[in-house]
């Protein structure tokens, strides 16, 4: 029996979709997956296992698509993966929904062996769990909308929040999820502040404004009617940002639920490698005010839920046949999900029509995409089925159970139909035959004459059919298993056939779809290969966006670069951590470069263009691998090598001084490998000088050749400062010789240069070395003056020892002679005679005061004509003489200085120029100098006077408050020390004959200098001794607390000024007004002078001491004479405490059951002093109540110091005086109520702190309790009464009351233990 029945079992589970060619499970382990909400999860090893062996069998996992009951707060990615998925390959991300706890997701496992393909379907569990540690967090306020099309509060940091590490290279960005999300659902994003609305119209009721109001809202759906708002549409902005734009909501389509949310995708990037390192989503809450909960959907009232199918014929479903409706959610975001599939038959998506669906959306069913299968049994009868279905609204409320009715309808035709079609799944690159259980066809008439003929279709495949073209084959040849699809091998993922099916009368077309799984046989391939750039000697990151592949079949994650050939100038690392040492590998993945650990280290050698090669490969075994790829590496240099001379370069050049050469790479020749010969810069440092002390100052230049017309010596040809090494080899910089003649010798010149390559590295000190050669071209040059030397012979090109003076005519006053001997016409003496002083001129005494002679200069070679002029020096034989009423005494101010003029010194010559005349300064000034134009000087003339430039200035130090006085002593001179010119006396005159001297009666002039005091100095102050004050009292500042001193001022003129007043006080002064006699105490001043200082009239008062306790002031103060100011300096105050606050008594009444007791904690009896250090606060009671006692509970073996009763109640005993210290070390203060029936209670307590008493009463109200049991206090026996047969009697509070202490006497009840036997008891109703 178990036989029979078992084929019929996996054929019902074949019609289901849920497996294929076998019957028992291929899942060994499914664990499920615990996401946090808003986060991501990976798939880990061992969460899903199979029984599958893996070098056997090919496995895959596909998710299922079209089931939108699925995946509804999430997705898992990718759609199709390996059954041996990788670590961090398969990821479920979580879109932040707060409302669902669970997910799942629909996966259809593939085994394909080498003949046949299994497939099943299954389901992975997905478990929502409360992040404890996100990133996006909701704040204490929430955003709400006060009425419909209302606005929200703004969303900002009170809203929600984002906790992320801040780090330099971390970027954080926030982007709206509207279109993937379509929330907010019932509202929109806006900015601003709306305008107001308009108010009442004429005689229009309020009540009709707010309808109005509203109406203006819901009728604008566009930014151009948003008065004073503006839509947000935002893409991405950065977290930060994203708080601070005043986002808000506004509601805009009721109805609504009262729930509404925001959803919001937050990105960390990093921004060196531009990947994305965390991601999490979170929604919203927006709380309207006003809405309901949200409903849940409905059916449609106009649909039929019935619907009418033909036999084997695949049959859609519309909205005429099921809808449904909701009040809060649009139609196209309802799911449908089938509780209840049909018996036989299943309902399918038409963009697979070969698998069964358990859900589908409004919008496909509205698109006739969904369809019902019937099965591919024939009946004679009609047949009905049942498909139970509840629909989902976009809040995951579920509707009641929709049924829905399919009914077959039998068929009556010779036409040849497909009554089974389930496709076919393969994977790439497999063949696969085409089986009886894919594809069934009935013909009523004659099955074995239909032929199928295959016409479109096939786009990535061939059919075969027993090994031949498949064009056309029969029913049997399927049955048969002879009809085989063959795959290209392409990486695609779908294919399908058109079939014409005709049994030569009849014929029908139709599609058999072909499912084709990717297989993991393409190797990776590089989609980004750009130059890495990087500086010499630098590491730089190996960004994605530098390096990126793909791979059509695995992950791009698990993409491995294998390096096959190393780079030559560096090498690759990886760093997994900021503070984590990298180290060098060889091959790295592509999530490295992602994670941006995968850095180029360059070595720092001058290699400025590098590669590696790499050969990329995946995970799959054996692992695909691609060609070899190269990365270029380019290397910017750095300047960290100078640029360097070419060995055998002379740096030396030996030209005549009247020509020009030029500098040639054999002389100067420097390479730098960085740079090339045109950014080689030599720049002049040190222009051409001589080496020798005796050179000019022009030593030549260095010049463009381009620069002038012709390559000669040119004094107008620009200096060059800086040329290039191109420049030289081109032979376009020169040496040009100095302009002027060298003279006779080789001169020997050297200039410096700097060399500088591109990057801007630099050689300095180059020298280079020119020898200058002599051109004897020059005639000789002669220098007459009429003073010193008379006559100079010079030639800058011929040894002096060559250059001789022939006289050429003799002069007309006197006679030259050599050596003694007259010179006649013709003849000739040398320099060398002149320096000997041999040649001499003889005046003949006449009255002339000139004369000349003329000679010729040569040197041998070249000669020129001269004439010497004689000036004959008349004698002077007067001394200058002082002019009379000069004033006595020069006034100068302490620092400055004053122009001596002719008032104070003049003098007279009567034979020479008073303007000429020289004072000599034979005592400097004690106190200052004598300047002449600001320099000093020891001599000057009678014009320097009279121009005004002579000054005398005063440099000496502080001179205080008197003025000092100073004497300058001048000799005053004409110019003329001897009566005779000195170079006129004869040389054979007698050595021992005094000479007239005039020096002895030079006149000498003592000019007095008075230097009169200046206010120039500011004063300065200085803290002594530490200033104390008590609190609350003042004193005094006197001269050992403050001191002040100046200089050039009194010390009694100071002004003492304060730049920033004492914080808890104020500086008084005790000393009447001018003009009053009342003493200016208690008044707070800005300023004061040191007199009152120094005659103790300046208090400091300490005025802020309530409900305070400053124990330190101070106050900035400053001093100055009323010019100048000193800098501030702060006055530091101790403040002494004393006891000047009363405590704060708390002392609050309380409530007490009675009989029971109260601890008077904190919150009813506490005191708190000011004062520091703390008083000693003592609380006493000074009157107890009347109806209870206060008492205090020991701990421990504590003793109360204060005096108590020796009353006990258990641990209590009675307290009278008791401290605040004792409540803070655990005594326990208790009021006992003496369970009296009172209902009120007092006592007074009293606090001191020493000084202040402060005293509360304190009221208790006591809460009644029941405790005590009525009694009767009247009762009369009722036979007393006389009550006649029928009558009435009252039984009132004369014959019968009670009493109970505390319960009024309305509440008494009373409880009949008998009743009369004759009579009745009533209660009297009022009418």
């Amino acid at each position: 029996m178990f036989s029979l029945e078992w084929p019929k079992i996996c054929l019902l589970l074949l019609l289901l979709g849920l497996l294929h060619w076998t019957c028992g499970s291929l899942v060994k382990t499914n664990l499920g997956l615990r996401v946090k909400r808003g986060q991501s999860v990976f798939l880990q090893e061992g969460d899903l296992q199979f029984h599958i062996p893996r070098q056997k069998d090919a496995c895959k996992l596909e998710v299922v698509l079209h089931e939108p009951i699925t995946q509804r707060v999430g997705t898992l990615s990718p759609q199709v993966f390996d059954c041996n998925y990788l670590v961090d390959e398969v990821k479920y991300t979580h879109n932040g929904c707060p409302i669902l706890k669970e997910d799942s997701v629909r996966l259809r496992l593939y085994r394909f062996t080498e003949t046949e393909t299994y497939t099943e379907v299954f389901s992975l569990h997905v478990e929502i769990m409360e992040p404890d540690c996100n990133i996006i967090k909701l704040g204490p306020q929430t955003l709400q909308v006060p009425e419909f099309y209302g606005l929200s509060n703004v969303l900002d940091g009170n809203v929600v929040s984002f906790h992320y590490e801040h780090r330099s290279n971390i970027e954080c960005t926030v982007r709206v999820m509207t279109p993937e999300s379509y929330l907010p659902g019932h509202g929109q994003l806006v900015t601003g502040e709306p305008d107001k609305l308009e108010g009442p119209r004429g005689d229009e009721p309020d009540s009709f404004v707010s309808i109005r109001q509203q109406l203006a809202r819901a009728n604008c759906k566009t930014e151009s009617c948003l008065k004073g708002l503006k839509l947000v549409k935002i893409t991405k902005v950065p977290c930060d940002e994203f708080l601070m734009m005043g986002i808000r909501y506004q509601h805009i389509n009721p109805p609504s639920p009262d729930i509404d949310y925001i959803a919001i995708r937050l990105d960390l990037t990093d921004t060196r490698s531009k990947s994305i390192i965390q991601t999490e989503q979170a929604w919203i809450p927006v709380t309207i005010k006003g809405a309901v909960r949200n409903q849940p959907p409905k059916p449609a009232f106009m649909s039929m839920f019935i619907l009418e199918v033909d036999q084997f014929i695949l049959t859609p479903f519309s909205t005429a046949t099921l809808d449904a409706v909701d009040a809060e959610t649009p139609k196209n975001r309802l799911v449908f999900n089938i509780t209840k599939p049909p018996s036989e038959g299943f309902i399918t998506h038409l963009s697979d029509h070969t698998k069964p669906i358990s859900s589908f959306t409004w919008t496909d069913l509205n698109d006739m995409l969904i369809s019902y299968q019937p099965p591919n049994s024939s009946h004679t009868q009609r047949r009905n089925y049942e498909v139970e279905l509840e629909v989902h609204d976009f809040y995951f409320e579920k509707s009641q159970p929709i049924m829905v009715h399919v009914s077959i309808r039998t068929a009556d035709t010779n036409a040849p139909r497909v009554s089974w079609n389930m496709g076919l799944s393969l994977l790439e690159g497999q063949s696969r035959p085409i089986t009886w259980e894919q594809l069934q066809i009935v013909d009523n008439d004659d099955l074995k004459a239909v032929r199928i003929i295959t016409i479109d279709g096939l786009q990535h495949g061939r059919l075969t059919v027993r090994g031949g073209k498949g064009f056309m084959f029969t029913v049997s040849d399927i049955k048969a298993g002879v009809v085989r699809y063959h795959h290209d091998d392409s990486d695609t993922t779908k294919d399908f056939v058109i079939f014409r099916i005709t049994d030569g009368r009849h014929q029908a077309r139709h599609k058999f779809p072909i499912n084709i799984l990717p297989k993991d046989d393409s190797p990776p391939f590089l989609i980004t290969n750009m130059v890495l750039e990087l500086s010499e000697g630098q590491t730089a990151l190996l960004r994605g966006s530098i390096l990126q592949a793909s791979d059509m079949d695995s992950s791009d994650d698990y993409i491995m670069f294998n390096i096959t050939r190393p780079p030559q100038a560096g090498e690759i690392m990886k760093m997994p951590g900021p503070r984590i040492t990298g180290y060098p590998v060889t091959r790295f993945l592509q999530k490295d470069l992602f994670n941006s650990i995968i850095y180029y280290r360059h070595f720092g050698n001058e290699i400025f263009d590098d590669s590696f090669e790499v050969v990329l490969s995946d995970f799959h075994d054996p692992p695909n691998l691609s060609d070899p790829q190269i990365i270029v590496v380019q290397i910017q240099p750095v300047p960290d090598q100078p640029p360097k001379e070419v060995p055998g370069a002379t740096r030396y050049l030996v030209v005549k001084e009247t020509d020009v050469v030029y500098l040639t790479k054999q002389q100067l020749h420097f390479v730098d490998l960085e740079s090339p010969d045109c950014e080689l810069t030599y720049t002049v440092t040190t222009p051409p000088y001589y080496s020798n002390i005796h050179g000019g100052a022009d030593a030549g230049r260095l010049f463009l050749v381009d620069s002038i017309p012709k390559l000669t010596k040119d004094p107008n040809a620009p200096v060059l400062r800086l040329f290039t090494q191109h420049a030289v080899n081109y032979m376009k910089v020169a040496y040009m010789p100095p302009i002027h003649d060298i003279g006779p010798y080789p001169q020997h010149i050297q200039f410096v240069l700097s060399v500088t390559s591109q990057q801007g590295s630099t050689t300095t000190g180059v020298c280079f070395n020119i020898t200058v050669l002599p051109v004897d071209n020059q005639t000789p040059e002669v220098t007459n003056w009429m003073i010193v030397d008379h006559l100079r012979l010079t030639d800058v090109d011929s040894l002096e020892d060559s250059l001789r003076v022939e006289l050429k005519r003799r002069p007309q006053h006197g006679e030259v002679y050599l050596d003694g001997t007259p010179l006649s016409q013709g003849q000739t003496f040398t320099v060398r005679d002149l320096k000997n002083l041999k040649v001499r001129y003889h005046h003949d005494s006449s009255e002339t005061d000139q004369d000349d002679i003329e000679c010729t200069a040569t040197d041998g070679v070249n000669s020129v004509d001269f004439v010497l002029h004689i000036k004959v020096t008349l004698v002077n034989d007067e001394v200058p003489v002082l002019v009379p009423e000069l004033k006595p005494v020069l006034e100068c101010a302490e620092g400055q200085d004053v122009v001596i003029t002719a008032e104070y010194i003049c003098a007279t010559d009567a034979d020479s120029d008073d303007s000429r005349l020289t004072y000599m300064i034979a005592r400097q000034p004690y106190y200052g100098v004598v300047l002449r134009n600001g320099i000093i000087v020891d001599r000057f003339i009678q014009e320097d006077i009279n121009d005004g430039i002579i000054t005398y200035k005063h440099t000496g130090q502080e001179i205080g408050l008197l003025p000092r006085h100073d004497i300058i002593t001048f000799v005053i001179s004409d110019g003329q020390t001897d009566a005779v010119p000195v170079c006129c006396y004869e040389r054979t005159q007698v050595p021992n004959k005094p000479t007239p001297r005039l020096e002895d009666s030079l006149p000498v002039f003592d000019l007095n200098v008075t230097v009169f005091p200046v206010d120039n100095q500011p004063p300065s102050i200085t803290i002594g001794a530490v200033f104390k004050v008590d609190e609350g009292g003042s004193a005094a500042i006197t001269v050992t607390h403050l001191r002040a001193s100046d200089q050039d001022t009194r010390v009694e003129d100071l002004q003492l000024i304060l730049i920033s007043p004492p914080q808890f006080g104020y500086i008084e002064n005790i000393l009447p007004s001018p003009g009053f006699e009342k003493s200016n105490m208690g008044i707070s001043i800005a300023s004061f002078s040191y007199r009152d200082v120094l005659n103790q009239h300046i208090n400091y008062v300490q005025s802020r001491h309530q409900r305070t306790e400053p124990t330190t002031d101070q106050f900035m103060l400053c001093v100055s004479d009323g010019k100048h100011q000193s800098s501030a300096i702060p006055f530091y105050i101790i403040i002494n405490p004393t006891n000047d606050e009363a405590p704060d008594f708390l002392a609050r009444n309380f409530t007490v059951r009675e009989g029971d007791m109260k601890e008077l904690d904190p919150s009813i009896v506490n005191a708190v002093d000011l004062d520091i250090p703390r008083d000693r606060l003592t609380f006493t009671i000074i009157q107890q109540p009347l109806h209870g006692a206060i008492m205090g509970r020991l701990h421990g073996n504590e003793v109360v110091h204060n005096k108590r009763s020796t009353h006990k109640h258990g641990t209590e005993v009675l307290v009278q005086d008791f401290t605040m210290e004792d409540l803070r070390n655990g005594m326990a203060l208790m009021y006992m109520h003496d369970d009296s029936e009172t209902e009120q209670d007092g006592f007074i307590i009293q606090l001191s702190d020493g000084k202040h008493l402060l005293q509360r009463h304190m009221l208790v109200k006591v809460l009644p309790v029941n405790d005590e049991k009525p009694h009767i206090i009247r009762y009369k026996h009722i036979w007393s009464m006389n009550v006649e047969a029928g009558e009435a009697r009252l039984i009132s509070s004369a014959v019968l009351s009670a009493h109970d202490n505390d319960t009024p006497s309305s509440d008494i009840i009373y409880v009949f233990e008998s009743v009369p036997t004759q009579g009745l008891l009533q209660i009297k109703v009022s009418a």
